[in-house]
């Protein structure tokens, strides 16, 4: 017999409800609503395949990496922004982001180069596009235009 829809396995229309505790490398815990996680396809599709799990832990990601996701998620609230255009207009990200918000956050990200790389990691690792985009467009606007010589030095910092 086939079931109905409201009777198959995995989020029903409803699941996004509630929250979730992620836990980072360093057991940083952070608690976010489903909702604002599911912009996260890893997370989305771990709580299908499990949707009694209350906890994620994310063994790859330290905790000064995933509050910064977690302010992206909360930001965004469930809604994934569409890309930074490419290729980019200008190497002020200002100018290139729709949401001033986002500008506002990766610049100040990019100004700790391992944070950003990280958040570029953690990104990919958690299938957030609209967050790896904005990251390495943010990398992009760093060497944009910049002398091939000067480029070792810039990604250093």
């Amino acid at each position: 017999m086939d079931k109905l829809p409201e009777q198959l396995d995995g989020l029903g229309l409803d699941d996004d409800a509630g929250h979730i505790k992620l836990i980072s490398k360093d057991g940083r815990e952070f608690v976010v609503s489903k909702k604002n996680a599911f912009i996260s396809k890893l997370i989305k599709t771990s709580i299908e395949h499990d949707s009694s799990a209350h906890e994620l832990p994310l063994p790859s990601i330290r905790g000064e990496v995933l509050n910064e996701v977690v302010k992206y998620l909360d930001h965004h609230k469930g809604v994934e922004p569409q890309p930074v255009e490419k290729p980019l207009r200008s190497r002020i990200m200002a100018e290139v982001c729709k949401d001033s918000w986002d500008s506002d956050f990766i610049d100040r990200v990019g100004e700790n180069r391992n944070l950003l790389y990280e958040l570029i990691l953690a990104a990919n690792f958690l299938d957030i596009s609209s967050l790896l985009h904005l990251s390495c467009s943010k990398v992009a606007s760093i060497i944009k235009g910049q002398p091939l010589e000067k480029l070792k030095d810039l990604l250093q910092k």
